[in-house]
C-alpha cells in the first residue's frame, strides 16, 4: 500500500460515534469515512467534482492509522447552551458539564491506500487540513511507496462510506440526517506506555 504521512499541529478530539455529545470518548485516528470526507474537501478547494471523488473514494479501501506517541487526556468544561424547550427566550444559554478526551500527538496520522487509487488521492493529499468538526489541525508531511499498516492489537467500530454513497447525501445539502455510513471495525496497533488518574500515554504503530 502506499503511505500518506500527516504531522498533528494542535491536539486531536474526535468523539466516536457511540457517544454522547456530553460524554466522549476520542478515537485515536479518523474513521475512514472522516478520512474520505477530508480528501473530498480537499478536492473542493482545488476545483475538483466533488461528484466523482465521492463515487471514486466510496469504492476505495483508506485505512487511518496513528503514529509516534500520545497522551490522552480527560477534561471536563463547563459550556453554554441554548434550551430545548420553548419556554425560555431564544437567547437564554443554560450552564452544562461536558466530559471530553483529547488526544495530544507527538506524532501524527497516516493514511493507508491501494497504487490503484493514486492518481486520484495524490493531488488531494495537501490540502487536508483537518479530520472531523476541523477542531484539530494536521500538516502533510511525506508520501511513501510500499508501506503497509502495523498489525493491529486492538479495534474500534467506525464507519466508512457505503458502496452507493453520493456527494448530496455526504454534505447533508439535502438536509437529511441520515449519512451514507456502514459500520466497519477500526484496527490499531498501540501499546500503554504509562499511566496516571487524569492522563494515558500510548505508543503506536510497531
Amino acid at each position: 500500500m502506499i503511505r500518506a504521512r500527516y504531522r498533528s499541529t494542535t491536539c486531536f478530539s474526535f468523539r466516536r460515534e457511540q457517544a454522547t455529545t456530553k460524554m466522549a470518548q476520542t478515537y485515536f485516528c479518523p474513521t475512514p469515512y472522516a478520512a474520505k470526507v477530508a480528501l473530498i474537501i480537499s478536492g473542493v478547494r482545488k476545483g475538483k467534482d466533488p461528484h466523482e471523488l465521492t463515487k471514486k473514494l466510496s469504492k476505495t479501501n483508506i485505512i487511518p492509522h496513528p503514529w509516534g506517541e500520545g497522551v490522552v487526556n480527560t477534561h471536563l468544561v463547563k459550556h453554554w447552551e441554548p434550551p430545548r424547550g420553548n419556554d425560555l427566550p431564544p437567547d437564554y444559554l443554560s450552564p452544562t458539564v461536558v466530559y471530553r478526551e483529547f488526544l495530544y500527538f507527538d506524532g501524527g496520522v497516516d493514511l493507508y491506500f491501494e497504487p490503484e487509487i493514486k492518481e486520484v488521492i495524490q493531488p488531494l493529499l495537501t490540502g487536508v487540513y483537518s479530520y472531523g468538526k476541523q477542531g484539530s489541525f494536521f500538516v502533510f508531511e511525506s508520501l511513501d511507496e510500499e508501506k503497509d499498516p502495523p498489525e493491529p492489537t486492538v479495534t474500534f467500530s467506525g464507519s466508512d462510506f457505503k458502496d452507493n454513497a453520493i456527494w448530496e447525501k455526504v454534505s447533508n445539502f439535502e438536509g437529511s440526517n441520515r449519512k451514507p455510513r456502514e459500520d466497519v471495525e477500526i484496527g490499531i496497533a498501540m501499546t500503554m506506555l504509562g499511566a496516571s488518574g487524569d492522563h494515558v500515554h500510548y505508543k503506536f504503530g510497531e
